[in-house]
């Protein structure tokens, strides 16, 4: 058993692969130290191209007589690849003998595992498998044939899980996305199975777009100690693994033995890496975040959001308050197309604009007392004091760029309006832990605001007197063929097939967003029970008399 297993879970299936060789050059250069096993899993997007599983510095470590080294390829010419790391199943050489049988005899002591190849026999035909299975079948891989007392995770792909958009997306596998539920699944399953042989499961770095978030946090109890994620948009190049990985060789050549508080500290070192390596993307015009959260801690959410659910909701009763929230709504940071909302910074503004009102009710001040709940779970942790580590949710969290400046580590889902009822956001949404373990659930609310604050029909507002006959039919037969607006109504940013391009390498967002509850039909609906689905058109258009 060694002291360490650091696993990388390289999703890329899609054009971020590319990227992704310059991270397999880096972690590869990083060296190595026997007391630590890297193991990374490499999905190229080129079609027939296979899944690859490395052993990194397999061969130098057994070829080397020191048990760290560190830049070992500083004083050479040559770029070192990942080849000779490359661990094979089954696949053999011109004279017909196993790739592993030759190197074997030239190298003394080889004898790794044979890996997952990530396919098999769907439909009757060889496919391969998507991320739900593949990322399962490596981590019982990396579980089995590696043992440690401590196991890193660190998962690479398209990001934005909440709702199930295109999260780890996989162009040519039987399943091209993973579900939020799922990950929590696979996650708590190699928890146990890690126990089980004396060893912890200690970090989850999600690097995608948009996973640091209340329900991810929540949604992954039990399964890593630590969550590394941003809330907004992350990219291929921003994690400096080399340098991440000599930390934690370094660690160990110092003779650290891994518990709570060195771990914690690693870390956070870690942590800074990351928003270091980061501030260079400002250069290119990029924002980031970052956010190191105790998973162990999440718990003490479920109280102050309850709460605030429950004020907000009951705010929502009233005009005056109403207009508060969708104004601290407005105000708050936001992340990927409006859908995603800071919520320590939305507590902040919506506290802000209550206390500017010199008589406040007793429902104003319920949510303000809420809030100060949930912002007091988010604060980060400060400096220990008496030599005891303060234990909160949110450990650090940074940003670099003016555009993600108010945010404090993690989102809630709030878009501005009710998502296609064809997309099963919510039907999604109402599967997480977050809606079925809360009373008064996050997605209460989001109901309600999204009914209470949808502005009423042209027609009903300015009073206008109901259709009839042929022109009431012709509006209903438009209605019923109009489905909604384009890309740029932010209640289509959940579905892949809206963003401006999910195979997109940056992983960036599409563009212009709505902020706009309008209702989705604008006919005068108070004489039926029935419920529209579309919009129509200016009365202009309708005919004046029947056919």
């Amino acid at each position: 058993m060694k002291e360490c297993t650091l696993m990388f879970y390289f999703a890329s299936d899609n054009p971020l692969a590319i990227s992704i060789v310059s991270q397999l050059k880096a972690i590869k250069a990083a060296g190595f130290h026997k007391e630590a096993n890297v193991i990374v899993q490499f999905d190229p997007f080129t079609e027939d191209t296979p899944t690859h599983v490395f052993d990194v510095n397999v061969i130098n470590k057994l070829k080397m007589r020191s048990r760290f080294k560190t830049e070992f390829d500083e004083d050479s010419p040559f770029v070192l690849n990942l080849i000779e790391d490359k661990l094979w199943n089954g696949e053999k050489t011109r004279d017909g003998e196993f790739v592993r049988d030759a190197i074997g005899k030239l190298v003394r002591g080889y004898n790794p595992p044979n890996p997952p190849n990530g396919r098999g026999i769907v439909n009757g035909k060889e496919q391969e498998f998507g991320p739900k299975r593949t990322l399962k079948e490596f981590l019982d891989f990396c579980c089995h044939n590696y043992p440690a007392k401590h196991y890193l995770l660190f998962i690479l792909g398209h990001g934005v899980v909440v709702g199930n958009d295109v999260f780890l997306f996989d162009e040519h596998a039987d399943e091209h996305s993973l579900r939020l539920t799922d990950l929590a699944y696979i996650l708590r399953r190699f928890r146990a199975s890690v126990e089980d042989r004396g060893g912890s499961f200690d970090l989850l770095g999600l690097h995608s777009c948009s996973v640091s978030a209340v329900e991810v946090a929540y949604e992954l109890q039990e399964t890593a100690r630590y969550m590394l994620a941003s809330q907004g948009t992350a990219f291929v190049g921003s994690w400096p693994y080399r340098q991440m990985l000599k930390r934690v060789f370094e660690a160990l050549e110092h003779k650290t033995r891994f518990n709570q508080q060195t771990m914690k500290k690693m870390l956070k070192d870690l942590f800074f890496f990351c928003m270091h390596n980061s501030t260079d993307f400002l250069l290119a015009g990029y924002p980031f975040d970052l956010c190191l959260c105790d998973l162990n801690e999440v718990s003490t959410i479920k109280e102050p959001l309850e709460k605030l659910s429950t004020a907000l909701i009951n705010g929502l009763n009233y005009a005056k308050v109403r207009d508060l929230i969708i104004l601290a709504h407005w105000r708050s940071q936001s992340f990927f197309q409006e859908m995603y909302t800071d919520v320590y910074d939305f507590c902040f503004c919506l506290r802000e604009k209550i206390e500017e009102i010199p008589v406040r009710t007793d429902t104003m001040q319920d949510i303000v007392e809420a809030c100060n709940d949930v912002m007091s779970v988010l604060e980060k942790e400060g400096l220990p004091r008496n030599g005891d580590d303060e234990q909160k949710l949110i450990i650090c969290s940074e940003f670099a760029g003016p555009e993600y400046q108010y945010s404090h580590g993690l989102s809630l889902y709030f878009p501005w309006s009710r998502p296609p009822a064809d997309r099963q956001i919510l039907e999604e949404y109402s599967k997480y832990k977050i809606s079925t373990e809360f009373d008064t659930t996050w997605l209460e609310f989001l109901d309600t605001y999204w009914t209470k604050t949808m502005r009423d029909s042209s027609r009903v507002e300015q009073n206008k007197p109901a259709l009839e006959g042929a022109q009431a039919l012709y509006e209903d037969k438009i209605s019923l063929v109009y489905t909604r607006e384009g890309p740029h109504n932010g209640q289509n940013a959940l579905d892949s097939r809206a963003k401006t391009d999910p195979k997109d390498p940056t992983g960036g967002d599409c563009s212009c967003p709505s902020v706009k509850n309008f209702p989705s039909d604008i006919r005068d609906l108070r004489l039926s029970n029935r419920k529209a689905d579309s919009a129509t058109m200016s009365e202009i258009f309708l005919p004046m008399a029947a056919p």
